[in-house]
């Protein structure tokens, strides 16, 4: 029989229409959790108007969006947009550009000393992206103090972002990079029965994977800490090769609980199972295509009906790679994100 996807999210509390009548909420709900009522003084501007500054940290990082890609997609949402990096001396280009919205990217670089009495003395409003899918840095920390409107990877982190005097905090993930992710051939060196993702810790679910016979005789690779002594499973680290193993990969099984990783799989157009977790509430990624587990049973009885049904392991992934790919692009999230910023009351 085969496995349904069941629901992992609650519905999306009320919240404030949009002054964008080509959003049609119904067709992308629940992208983005508000989670503090709080919002700077409401702003009602159509978004073909907006002058938008964006600034870039210098430093490249995995952990930060395809600026340029998200930077073109902007573009077809508000009518300029200027990219400049954190150390550009910021007091001219406000003066000079006028913008409507001052939105940085990342967070694993501070804002120069001599760039924030013009970021803070502005008064148009200002945002941040952060890029802090991990855990929460004093770097972070002290760079969502300058903003008014701050986005997160990590929804454990807006217990922090939401004790904030007088800021709006929302959970928005990144889009994936579909210059990176996407369906392709590999080499048979990056070629799997089953890719594995998460840490193998004692009591886990992977745990008792790893010692039951549900892989016997299959090519098993994994990514994630502890897997060394681990029977005969190849494992290896998570780099820039990663978009190839899930190229490669018949089935994964994805235990880390990361939203992006998830979409990430789903981009390359490849099926995977996912182990429920609490970075997951409040997300619906795909959750109408995802097939998810709770524990051993059912991910054993899953494995075994996919393992041996191609074709629907075909259909599900299809689905999960068209809702990547239409429902949380760099679009769909940049034109969320403006939203929550210009809205009605």
């Amino acid at each position: 029989m085969k496995k349904t996807a069941n629901l992992l999210t609650p519905q999306r509390p009320p919240t404030h229409k949009v002054s964008i009548s080509q959003v049609n909420q119904s067709q992308h709900p629940n992208l983005i959790l508000e989670m503090n009522s709080y919002r700077a003084e409401t702003i009602k501007r159509e978004l073909k108007q907006l002058r938008v500054l964006l600034l870039v940290p210098s430093g490249i990082s995995n952990k930060l969006l395809n600026v340029r890609l998200f930077k073109d997609q902007l573009r077809h949402l508000v009518k300029e947009v200027l990219a400049i990096k954190f150390q550009h001396n910021l007091e001219q280009y406000l003066a000079q550009y006028q913008p409507d919205l001052i939105l940085a990217l990342g967070s694993e670089t501070m804002f120069p000393e001599e760039n924030i009495p013009a970021l803070k003395a502005s008064n148009v409003p200002k945002a941040v992206w952060m890029a802090d899918a991990t855990c929460l840095t004093r770097t972070e920390r002290n760079l969502a103090l300058l903003f008014d409107y701050i986005f997160t990877q990590n929804i454990v982190n807006l217990i922090y972002y939401q004790g904030l005097q007088g800021k709006y905090s929302s959970y928005l993930p990144y889009a994936t990079d579909t210059e990176l992710y996407y369906p392709r051939r590999v080499e048979n060196c990056y070629h799997s029965d089953v890719l594995i993702l998460g840490h193998f810790q004692m009591n886990s679910v992977l745990h008792t994977l790893a010692y039951s016979e549900l892989l016997h005789g299959l090519k098993v690779i994994t990514v994630g800490s502890g897997w060394e002594p681990i029977r005969n499973f190849l494992d290896i680290k998570h780099d820039k090769d990663m978009s190839n193993y899930y190229n490669g990969a018949r089935i994964v099984i994805n235990c880390t609980g990361s939203v992006q990783q998830i979409m990430e799989v789903s981009a390359c157009g490849v099926f995977q199972l996912v182990e429920d977790h609490p970075h997951l509430q409040g997300s619906r990624i795909a959750e109408e295509d995802l097939i998810r587990f709770q524990n051993f049973k059912e991910l054993t009885e899953s494995f075994k009906y996919y393992i041996s049904h191609s074709e629907e392991r075909r259909i599900s992934a299809s689905r999960a790679l068209k809702n990547v790919k239409y429902n949380h692009s760099y679009l769909q999230q940049g034109k969320l994100l403006l939203n929550k910023i210009f809205t009605e009351p």
